[in-house]
């Protein structure tokens, strides 16, 4: 049986051309902290992105390679990877004005039935750039492309009016150098790319011959998007006071410290055990029999306070409203009890706007496990790249990435731009009706 393949990141910049390359693969993003024991920039992204490799192989039990990548840009000893913020988006452009720096990227490939490492690389190309100006500067980084990029840019992006030349693989800028990747492989004495690279060859033939005939296959195509897959909390309703309500009633039964509303909305999310744990954790208490205890009486004050406050956030209404008029089919996955997912839901919009409502049960693994979003996407009866999958946090943007979705992240949930952009989002909201022009792939 031919091996699968698993790609250990979120990245839609890797995701893009290892798919240019004619690849077959799942998404599973590594999750661990992404800390070397190297200070040299090769060797950290070498390591890095064994790590990865390992980190998913050793979780799945699929026979199959898992590809791992990680890359940093170096200049003047400093090692460049992704700012934390603007002011350090700004700092690092700032410095690359004029000049000339490196751009590593680390590739690993690991066999998770053996564990075995068939590739370990680093490649290396010199970017050199013309000066910006301090106001196109601050142009760029207002676009937010610059916040989930090593270096704070993209050699493809915006960014591509300043870059003056490379030295070495376009690609490995991007974040894979693919063509370095492939001659690897085949010294490795592996050709994955056989069956892939005259698949891909086909496609670009066919794409060239819709094209004269007058057809958009540039991801465009109105036919590409069927459905929407919406998270609840945070993304289509403000349930964060219903949630922190409860969980603060059954805290004081057992004598624990209460948490901020404020607070609530980073611990939610990931589902009630890893809720309980983080409330725990707030108290500095952890035991099997506390825990116990704490999600019962949490669930038992949950039953009946779910639907507490719980208020669609302004436009989502109306959004849902020009959704349904378009024909598309609406779901919903959340990581509630599938009980009290369907109970809120039918409270708040009805019980005849979404055609499919699921919350997480014993066979519905939470998030970012990608199963409930699948399994939501076949009960509409749609593929998943024809999902628009519509989240507030990082564990949705994994989620939706991970099961081959078009995944947006929401700025009027819980989490901020930057942990979106981080985990994987390719598109990023400020309002309701920006996801009913992307849904008609009009221009955004």
């Amino acid at each position: 049986m031919k091996k699968k393949l698993i790609l250990a990141s979120a990245s839609p910049r890797r995701k893009e051309l290892l798919e240019q390359m004619g690849l077959s693969f799942s998404i599973c993003p590594a999750c661990g902290e992404e800390e070397s024991s190297f200070h040299e920039p090769e060797d950290m992204v070498k390591e890095l992105a064994l790590k990865k490799a390992r980190e998913i192989a050793a979780q799945t039990e699929e026979d199959a390679f898992v590809i791992g990548s990680d890359t940093v840009v170096a200049f003047q000893g400093e090692i460049l990877g992704k700012p934390v913020d603007e002011e350090d988006a700004f700092r690092m452009l700032k410095s690359l004005q004029g000049a000339s720096h490196m751009v590593y990227t680390g590739v690993a490939v690991v066999d998770a039935r053996t564990g075995d490492v068939l590739l370990n690389f680093v490649d290396g190309t010199k970017v050199s750039m013309y000066p910006m100006t301090e106001e196109w500067i601050h142009r760029y980084i207002e676009t937010g492309e610059p916040m989930d990029k090593a270096g704070a840019y993209a050699i493809q992006g915006g960014c591509s009016l300043w870059i003056k030349g490379i030295e070495g693989a376009y690609s490995t800028v991007v974040g894979f150098p693919t063509a370095r990747f492939y001659q690897e492989l085949l010294k490795a004495g592996v050709d994955l790319l056989g069956e892939g690279l005259q698949s891909s060859l086909s496609r670009a033939d066919f794409n060239k011959k819709e094209k004269r005939k007058g057809f958009n296959l540039s991801g465009k195509d109105r036919s590409m998007y069927q459905a929407c897959i919406f998270d609840f909390d945070g993304t289509l309703c403000d349930s964060v006071e219903s949630i922190a309500v409860c969980a603060n009633h059954a805290l004081r039964d057992l004598g624990l410290k209460e948490v901020s509303l404020a607070d609530y909305k980073l611990l939610v999310g990931d589902g009630v055990n890893m809720l309980v744990k983080r409330l725990l954790c707030q108290n500095g208490k952890e035991s099997q029999e506390l825990f116990d205890s704490l999600k019962a009486r949490y669930m038992e004050y949950f039953q009946e306070g779910c639907r507490y406050h719980v208020t669609p956030y302004p436009g989502i209404v109306e959004l849902l409203e020009e959704l349904k008029g378009l024909g598309a089919k609406l779901g919903v996955i959340s990581n509630k009890p599938h009980a009290n997912t369907v109970d809120v839901i039918e409270q708040v919009f009805g019980d005849e706007i979404f055609d499919w409502v699921q919350g997480q049960t014993e066979e519905i693994p939470r998030k970012p496990d990608p199963a409930g979003a699948l399994y939501t996407a076949r009960r509409l009866g749609v593929s998943p790249k024809e999902c628009l999958y519509i989240g507030d946090t990082g564990t949705d943007m994994k989620t939706g990435t991970a099961a081959g979705m078009y995944t947006v992240g929401v700025l009027w949930g819980f989490r901020d731009r930057k942990e979106l952009q981080e985990t994987g989002a390719m598109e990023i909201v400020e309002e309701p009706s920006q996801l009913g022009r992307i849904y008609q792939n009009k221009d955004r």
